[in-house]
């Protein structure tokens, strides 16, 4: 794979230039939003959209394909013309590809809405196509791919009752704020809690005809009394009350 192409629009009211380079369908959705931009800026429509933007597209390929079809231009509706680069830039396949990715991604402890932006992001390069996932697929295509955790969390919120996708979204990404914010405090307290005992003192047996009676001696210091709360964090966490570990998988004293 070359160099990736680029699109450069130096201001709202100039057109756009796509530059030499390979060319993907992300980058096509870029090109295609900024000529969309600068159309509705210009107050452009119609038959005349095609042509005020299609020659900012520099690459060989392009200038070849412009030397071509450009009398055709005048009469190309903009969907046809978006058709028609996808078809000369993209695999016959990438309809399929783009949305067999989307339905890969889960959340993978990223923060949630990052997530969710990510999968809404790839969906837009579908738009226009049959294969475009509208909000009600998208509400469950993220919903299936969240951390179990957070979903846990937003069942018992409530939140399997909420049909709208843009509130559903603020709602679980206040959630997930919240449950990031237990998990520093937690944190914090497992970093509190782990104390490292003093290091021990030995004094070294030396024999010298009689045994000694106290061969060993050891100095520790001994660990602060744990606090109601504290107390209550290891209990909600399988945690251990004397070494003080959190999901120990034993229970001291």
């Amino acid at each position: 794979m070359g160099i990736k192409a680029t699109v450069v629009q130096s201001a709202l009211n100039r057109p756009s230039i796509l530059g030499e380079g390979d060319i993907d369908a992300t980058l096509l959705w870029e090109w295609f939003t900024k000529c969309e931009n600068y159309l509705q800026h210009k107050d452009i429509s119609g038959l005349a959209m095609t042509k005020s933007v299609a020659y900012g597209m520099s690459s060989m390929r392009m200038i070849h394909w412009l030397t071509a079809n450009g009398p055709l231009l005048d009469m190309m509706e903009w969907d046809d013309y978006k058709d028609q680069m996808h078809s000369l830039f993209l695999p016959s396949d990438w309809e399929h590809t783009t949305r067999m990715d989307i339905l890969r991604f889960h959340q993978n402890f990223k923060i949630f809405i990052d997530y969710a932006f990510k999968v809404m992001g790839k969906n837009n390069l579908l738009a226009g196509t049959d294969s475009f996932m509208n909000n009600e697929f998208m509400h469950e295509t993220i919903k299936a791919r969240m951390e179990s955790e957070l979903s846990r969390e937003c069942s018992h919120g409530g939140l399997g009752q909420v049909e709208s996708f843009k509130t559903w979204l603020d709602e679980v990404k206040h959630i997930n704020k919240h449950c990031q914010q237990q998990f520093e405090e937690m944190s914090a307290a497992i970093a509190k809690l782990a104390i490292k005992p003093a290091a021990t003192t030995r004094t070294p047996f030396i024999h010298h005809g009689t045994p000694m009676t106290n061969p060993h001696t050891m100095n520790t210091t001994p660990m602060p009394k744990l606090t109601e709360s504290e107390c209550q964090l290891l209990s909600s966490n399988s945690s251990c009350y004397k070494c003080r570990k959190f999901w120990a998988g034993h229970i001291g004293p």
